[in-house]
């Protein structure tokens, strides 16, 4: 594999934001069969084919392991034809980091189709991609990696196929396994999907249009238009300033583009994803809007499950938990696709039985690639979420549901029986599980990682929500050593089990609830329940608890739900979620917000967990 290919760009210089255009040419007699190419860059890659897009926003964000890279390999039998075949790869490279992509150092391009005997080095015709320049501010949060996409049609129309003018050879600038792109891992999920540019109908008042999607969705905007020549046009989605988080404003800015018109007729491509409801273009009233619409992309899981009841309210909300699902995946499992795209492991374990229920094999694929990032990608002995990126830290309230139970792994490995995430997995908990520290009693004290955050919002148990993460991952760590017939660390885990059975009772029970002093929450009874450590005895007491309490944000909503429904008390669980979730079900978005009140984003994949408790 990439024996014969180099990795080349247009320079050796590393400009970030730079776009580079390749071109490849073979002459074939009959149409051949079985014509794979591999491609690997950085940082992302839209493939042409004798003028047709075959691969649309290719490439997956580093690490697959720690300073290695991936590479798609992909069919394009259906492209060519007998005769002279252009092949033409688009590629732009970031330059920074995010909470779901790590920085680079350097672009490059590395490809090879050995059937058609074509391969990356410094034979192959390369150029700049005119045009195109950097935006002033707002520039994209640091959350996530990229750039504003901003080009000036005055200096060139881009068109990708066929082969223009102005070409140059490519410089070599490595060898494959160099660093800084390390070995490459074949793409252990699909290419995303994308759907042919479909035109819309808009509405235009002054400068500002809109184009009104049929639901939330990962669009690539387009436009055409006429145009004297030297108009600005501003393209974005409803979803582009988002609240949350500690910026020094509060708003959180996603991408945009810029475009400036040239001369008469003209068609601009974003070729860059956005996320939204709308689309809102700012367009200046003298250019006559020709069309306008957008390209459709996503991760290709297709929806199996179904739902459905008497409830027309509960029907909603289960749509919108299959819309919020579906558009936090892409590359990874992300909390969001407006503000973070974080792998945010807790959401994962959020999202996992959803999966399991509503989705097709694809959409396992990449939940098994989550455990892999997350196992792979630890940080010596530590657990982290947001990886792959730069910007990953230790929640050892997320690490743990991830590892328990009730986490993304137990959840993935029950349905599938998949003993390889097992073996992945067990030695590397064990030792993080070791990293906690015990009091005079041997039961675990809480732990503060970079953040000891265990939920939003207020009266929060963490004390008595750590002896229960913990708990739990303990039992399912026992579990699966038993599995794997591994048993190196059965009196590590033995101990602690006992120590936390014995203690926590006497400890934590006060008469009508579970509590260690500080508040009656509904999260610790609920994971009291979940983690097996609350006594049958205590169950109608917790019940008034969960029925009356409500602190819980969306993320640990579900867990509340699931816990009321283990106790038998299901009726409760659908009146609490009809309850709970009445302004999310009525609001006009197609997803779930982030939390109760409109507070942070309009979609979030840790409040979707309705879905696994109706199914």
């Amino acid at each position: 594999m990439f024996e014969k290919a180099k990795w080349i760009w247009i320079s050796k210089e590393s400009v970030p934001n730079e776009r580079a255009e390749f071109f490849f040419t073979a002459q074939v007699s009959d149409t051949p069969k079985d014509v794979v190419v591999r491609i690997g860059c950085e940082t992302k890659y839209n493939l042409f084919v004798n003028g047709v897009l075959a691969v649309f926003d290719g490439g997956l964000f580093r690490e697959s392991l720690p300073g290695c890279g991936y590479f798609d390999e992909t069919d394009i039998t259906p492209y060519i034809k007998a005769g002279k075949n252009e092949i033409a790869v688009s590629v732009r490279y970031f330059g920074n980091g995010g909470r779901n992509n790590s920085y680079c150092e350097k672009p490059g391009l590395i490809f090879e189709c050995e059937k058609l005997f074509l391969y990356s080095d410094e034979r192959v015709e390369c150029k700049r991609a005119e045009g195109y320049y950097n935006t002033e501010t707002e520039n994209p949060s640091y959350l996530y990696g990229g750039h504003n996409t901003a080009y000036n049609a005055q200096k060139r129309v881009f068109s990708a196929c066929p082969i223009s003018m102005g070409t140059t050879a490519a410089v070599a600038v490595g060898n494959y396994g160099d660093a800084p792109w390390g070995k490459l891992v074949k793409r252990p999920v699909p290419l995303l999907f994308f759907t042919e540019k479909k035109c819309c109908a808009f509405t235009r008042a002054g400068d500002k249009t809109e184009v009104k999607l049929p639901y939330a969705m990962h669009c690539s905007p387009w436009l055409k238009v006429k145009a004297a020549g030297g108009e600005k046009i501003d393209i974005r989605t409803d979803r582009y300033a988002v609240n949350g988080g500690p910026s020094d404003s509060g708003v959180y800015y996603g991408h945009r583009a810029e475009y400036i018109c040239a001369t008469g007729e003209q068609e601009f491509e974003v070729f860059d994803w956005f996320f939204g409801e709308k689309i809102i273009f700012t367009i200046p009233e003298n250019v006559e809007i020709v069309s306008l619409g957008y390209r459709e992309s996503g991760y290709p899981a297709r929806v199996t499950g179904a739902f459905e009841c008497d409830d027309p309210a509960i029907n909603r909300l289960y749509e919108k938990c299959v819309r919020t699902l579906l558009v936090c995946m892409r590359e990874n499992f992300m909390d969001c696709p407006d503000r973070e795209r974080g792998q945010w492991i807790g959401d994962v374990s959020v999202q996992a039985p959803q999966v399991i229920y509503i989705l097709d094999e694809n959409a396992r694929k990449l939940l098994k690639k989550a455990i892999f990032d997350f196992i792979d990608l630890r940080k010596g002995d530590r657990l982290v979420g947001n990886v792959p990126g730069d910007n990953f830290s230790e929640l050892p309230s997320q690490s743990l549901n991830a590892i328990s139970e009730r986490g993304m792994i137990a959840a993935y490995y029950e349905a599938t029986g998949d003993v390889s995430v097992l073996k992945k997995y067990f030695r590397p908990a064990a030792e993080y599980l070791k990293l906690w520290d015990t009091d005079e009693y041997g039961v675990v004290t809480e732990r503060q990682g970079d953040w000891k955050w265990y939920d939003h919002l207020f009266n929060i148990d963490g004390e008595i929500l750590n002896q229960c993460w913990y708990y739990s991952a303990l039992k399912f760590a026992h579990r699966s050593a038993d599995i794997l017939g591994d048993h190196a660390y059965d009196d590590f885990f033995e101990k602690r089990i006992k120590a936390i059975e014995d203690n926590f009772e006497e400890r934590y029970w006060k008469g009508g609830f579970y509590s260690s002093g500080k508040a009656v929450d509904d999260r610790a009874n609920a994971m009291a329940v979940l983690s097996g450590l609350c006594v049958k005895e205590h169950y109608n007491a917790v019940r008034f608890v969960l029925n009356e309490v409500q602190n819980a944000s969306t993320y640990m909503e579900g867990y509340v739900l699931a816990a009321l429904c283990e106790m038998g008390f299901k009726e409760d669980a659908f009146y609490r979620m009809k309850n709970r979730y009445c302004r999310l079900i009525e609001n006009e978005n197609t997803t779930l917000w982030e939390d109760f009140s409109y507070l942070g984003t309009k979609n979030h994949a840790w409040s979707g967990s309705p879905a696994s408790i109706l199914f």
